[in-house]
């Protein structure tokens, strides 16, 4: 790329709403240009959507007034916001190895806002590529003895200290670890240790993005991790695609609720595949105490009534089943876009709207509730559930041999009429 790409090209590749082949340019570009990268860092602190963020603070204990700050008031603000969980929209700058994270090699970001560690004294796990950073940790793709790979999150306790940020990582793994048994549509958390006054866990490792599958030997160069932000990132998705994953993660999250335990941060780049099962990731904020103090989550996913308990969850959920279907700028829906042949239309469209109502009371209360009502949205023509099953049950027709085959069956089946006649045949011989 010769030529600057314009500032809105810039907050397109920052919202990771370029293809590959339209990022690959623009990041190749930054790299290279002082005068873009700075405009970049810009759009990341003063671009956010400023509306949303209004909302979700217009009733928090703070004096600050976000539509009137000035550019260093509201940088520092910002921040503040991204560490505390309400992160802005397109702050691709994270410790948590999502869409917004700093690809290990070819990535579609432009770069972790802050540097990579040199040293490395985590014991037992030699790191391969780095997913993600951000101002207090970063999220690395690691093999362990044994050579398996596997997603290691690392956290600067020293940082948090310093910048007086409270580590809600702790916690939410302490009840995670101690609550949440392995679970197909749920992370999986194998070990937490503390390296001097580095916080770190493991985890199950992304597929990936490129290859559609779980990693393997030789580890790629261009790995990338696999997530819900990818699919959509490309374009809607078939109504039939969107409800079939929705379903699948409202299991892992009816498991959550279940243990009286709320994610916090459900949104489509906290959604991994492993093995090409969706999975909930990103437990970092997760809590089991309803009416948490400040609002925390990503603004685009939080209810405007800034409910905390599992409303909240239901209605992130909701929004990213829309996103899905209708796209990441929705506006008045294609009608064309829910059209299926399976799943009813106008039911999905009510589940979507119940999902995000306003008010907490009027939202699903559980994931499981709203997994009932998502169930029920499917077609089912008369005898077509028994079809299925008498499909599924019935042992498979019988295969017809061969003529030998046959023959030989059937000499079976006539020797002891064969072997009586012979012996009838001796006996007579004798008497005559």
């Amino acid at each position: 790329m010769k030529n600057c790409p314009s500032r809105s090209t810039l907050m397109s590749f920052e919202q990771g709403e370029l293809n590959d082949a339209e990022a690959a340019p623009v990041e190749e570009h930054i790299r290279e240009c002082t005068d873009c990268a700075g405009t970049l860092n810009e759009i990341r602190h003063t671009d956010p959507d400023t509306q949303m963020l209004r909302l979700v603070f217009q009733k928090a204990d703070t004096d600050l007034s976000i539509a009137t700050a000035g550019t260093d008031v509201l940088r520092g603000a910002l921040s503040d916001v991204s560490q505390a969980g309400a992160k802005p929209q397109g702050a691709r700058a994270s410790i948590r190895g999502d869409e917004a994270a700093q690809p290990a090699s070819g990535g579609d970001g432009a770069g972790p806002t802050a540097p990579a560690s040199p040293t490395w004294n985590i014991p037992d796990y030699e790191r391969i590529a780095l997913c993600g950073e951000g101002s207090y940790g970063s999220v690395w793709a690691v093999r362990d003895r044994v050579g398996v790979y596997r997603a290691l999150k690392a956290i600067d306790l020293d940082r948090l200290e310093r910048a007086r940020i409270k580590c809600y990582e702790l916690s939410a793994l302490e009840t995670y670890c101690r609550k949440v048994t392995r679970h197909p549509y749920l992370i999986t958390v194998y070990h937490v240790g503390e390296a001097g006054r580095c916080l770190y866990y493991t985890m199950e490792l992304a597929d990936d993005q490129r290859r559609h599958g779980a990693v393997g030997d030789p580890f790629p160069a261009d790995y990338r991790p696999m997530t819900l932000a990818t699919l959509i990132r490309g374009g809607r998705l078939r109504v039939d695609i969107a409800v079939e994953i929705v379903r699948r993660l409202l299991g892992g999250l009816a498991k959550l609720h279940e243990l009286n335990l709320i994610h916090r941060d459900i949104k489509p780049s906290n959604i991994i595949f492993v093995n090409r099962y969706p999975k909930l990731a990103d437990i970092g904020i997760l809590t089991a105490e309803e009416g948490w103090g400040k609002p925390i989550g990503t603004p685009n996913y939080m209810p405007p009534d800034r409910a905390k308990d599992k409303t909240a969850d239901i209605y992130a959920i909701g929004t990213v089943l829309r996103e899905m279907i209708e796209g990441r700028r929705t506006g008045s829906a294609d009608p064309a876009a829910y059209e299926s042949a399976k799943w009813d239309p106008d039911r999905v469209r009510e589940v979507i709207a119940r999902a995000r109502a306003e008010q907490a009371a009027d939202r699903y209360p559980t994931a499981s509730a709203m997994l009932e009502d998502l169930e029920a949205c499917r077609y089912l023509t008369e005898g077509s559930l028994f079809d299925e099953l008498d499909e599924l049950f019935s042992p498979p027709p019988p295969t017809k041999p061969n003529v030998a085959v046959q023959l030989a069956f059937a000499l079976i089946d006539r020797l002891p009429w064969i072997a009586g006649l012979i012996v009838l045949l001796y006996v007579l011989s004798k008497l005559w």
